[in-house]
């Protein structure tokens, strides 16, 4: 992982789904720290692609643990659509949304995102704060 490099002026986004516990447990974590941030509701409300192609650029993680490949919907793809490639990872994610791992926490800072990191295991998130 990185250094911590968050400073106040970030903007701090999180990939949440309420039904995830780990992705309540970061967002608690978030809450309990007064760490402002704003909630990507990506299940209901799909972000720009463009603004999910930054944030995946940027993940500390490997990115192809973005997809979730125990989803049934990604178990009924055929081998083609399950290339993962990082154009092939945005397409999947745009057409079927279920399958961006969560958590995620993205810093923005002038408008570009710096940093995003899958908080699985949730203490990741102190990687980025502490």
């Amino acid at each position: 992982m990185k250094e911590n490099n968050f400073i106040n002026s970030d903007k701090i986004y999180l990939f949440h789904n309420n039904r995830c516990s780990k992705s309540r447990e970061v967002k608690k974590y978030l809450d309990d720290n007064n760490i402002i941030y704003e909630v990507i509701d990506y299940i209901n409300i799909l972000p720009q692609e463009s603004f999910l192609k930054g944030a995946i650029s940027k993940l500390e993680n490997n990115f192809q643990e973005i997809i979730r490949v125990n989803e049934k919907i990604y178990k009924n793809l055929n081998d083609n659509e399950k290339i993962h490639a990082y154009e092939n990872i945005i397409h999947l994610v745009m057409k079927y949304p279920i399958l961006l791992q969560r958590p995620i926490v993205s810093i923005e800072r002038n408008k570009k995102i710096i940093q995003s990191i899958i908080c699985r295991p949730t203490e990741l998130i102190k990687s980025i704060f502490n």
